[in-house]
């Protein structure tokens, strides 16, 4: 599902026109953006947070000539400061100019599209700031419907006992951060998205 498909999916459930569900999801990048360019974690309830990854160099190879190279890998932070949803639909609904009701709508909607869009197999791109899917991504792009990429079960132990334990597997939802305005962005799922893909 692309940006115009997710905008329009929006308006429809969220009953505001779609003029008005571009400023929103605009203004919704815009301000993830924003708030974690400054180091903060944004914090949607039950859908997951957003985060910067701090960077650091990386030795390894390339696994087709086997040459040694170095690459940026971005680890989530610990301790940042979490901006709550309510804050984050203030500012949204300033910026878009839209009442801050039909921005809580919004970005229900919009959470749910993606969530919906993940649980058929598919993926919700915005250009520019990132990918949501539940597979895996070919290497020319998204497929038709992407493989779902699942978490294999395995063994475990409680935490709390010591006692072994079998954790079933899972089908895990996945963010890809736009390399080109976006870049670290991380993405913890909430429990609500993973419920979502069961």
């Amino acid at each position: 599902m692309n940006k115009t498909e997710t905008i329009n999916a929006v308006a429809m459930s969220a009953d505001i026109s779609k003029a008005a569900a571009e400023r929103v999801i605009d203004a919704f990048e815009a301000r993830l953006k924003a708030h974690t360019d400054a180091g903060q974690r944004v914090v949607l309830r039950g859908f997951g947070s957003f985060s910067r990854g701090l960077p650091s160099q990386k030795a390894g190879r390339n696994p087709r000539t086997g040459q040694p190279l170095t690459y940026t890998a971005y680890h989530k932070p610990k301790h940042a400061p979490p901006v709550v949803e309510a804050d984050l639909c203030r500012e949204i609904a300033a910026d878009a100019e839209v009442s801050e009701g039909a921005t809580g709508r919004a970005l229900d909607a919009l959470q749910a599209v993606i969530a919906t869009s993940l649980r058929k197999g598919g993926a919700v791109s915005l250009n520019g700031f990132g990918s949501f899917h539940a597979g895996r991504r070919a290497a020319s792009g998204f497929q038709d419907r992407p493989r779902r990429s699942r978490r294999a079960a395995r063994n475990g132990r409680n935490p709390r006992t010591g006692e072994a334990i079998l954790i079933p597997a899972a089908t895990v939802p996945r963010f890809k951060a736009s390399k080109a305005g976006n870049a670290g962005a991380k993405f913890s799922a909430g429990s609500s998205l993973k419920a979502a893909l069961r």
